[in-house]
């Protein structure tokens, strides 16, 4: 075999290895992109339309930012929560409006419709998402005809009570692929790349120009759309 055909082969491999999503076990620094899916159309819920449809999740140290940008910019939400402290904040930036929410870190965040699953079923069962091993569990409801849903979770990422402030607070593991009600709309998320890469810490610092809010100033955005 000639010594090109080798050196091609050998960066193939080695490329095929760094490319590969979370190819570094237990880390516990990088960006989780998701996609964003909703289950419901534009005719349904005009909406839908304006809603983002990529999240990227950033975390380090146990601190997360979740930051989503929708209708073409106008305007975004940013979650922060640093494992330390005792509240966490949704930023609000409706184009030159910039709005701080505080809660504490043991609520789950009013964006949230769905209540908290009565019962966690953890089932014998594996998926791979974005080249992470993940476990298989179905959550079951209280109100019944909300049918059972099916949740993808791994545990390596090294990130300590990653879904606090959600209806899903009690799964340990970093959800990969889950579904929720958000904004009174079904949706859905699914992880498509998880990049291992240093993270600023300005991150997770709540911007100077974003101004303490109450809960009725976000909701009229956010949940109401007013």
């Amino acid at each position: 075999m000639r010594l090109s055909v080798i050196i091609f082969l050998s960066v193939l491999i080695l490329n095929s290895c760094n490319n590969r999503s979370g190819n570094q076990k237990n880390v516990d620094e990088g960006i989780i992109k998701y996609n964003v899916s909703y289950l419901a159309c534009e005719k349904e819920n005009p909406i839908v339309a304006l809603l983002p449809n990529n999240v990227e999740l950033r975390f380090k140290e146990n601190n997360i930012s979740l930051t989503s940008v929708g209708y073409l910019g106008f305007f975004s939400t940013k979650f922060i929560s640093n494992f330390d402290c005792e509240k966490s904040h949704i930023l609000l930036k409706v184009l030159d409006k910039k709005y701080n929410y505080e809660f504490p870190k043991d609520e789950v965040a009013f964006i949230y419709n769905q209540l908290p699953p009565v019962k966690i079923k953890h089932l014998d069962e594996t998926k791979t998402i974005a080249g992470y091993d993940c476990k298989v569990a179905k959550l079951f409801f209280k109100d019944q005809t909300i049918n059972p849903i099916k949740v993808s979770y791994t545990e390596e990422i090294g990130l300590a009570d990653p879904n606090r402030n959600t209806p899903l607070h009690e799964i340990k593991g970093v959800l990969l692929e889950f579904e929720t009600t958000m904004n009174k709309i079904k949706t859905r998320f699914t992880a498509e790349n998880v990049s291992l890469e240093v993270i600023n810490p300005e991150e997770f610092v709540v911007p100077k120009d974003y101004i303490i809010s109450d809960k009725a100033t976000l909701k009229k955005y956010l949940v109401d759309f007013n």
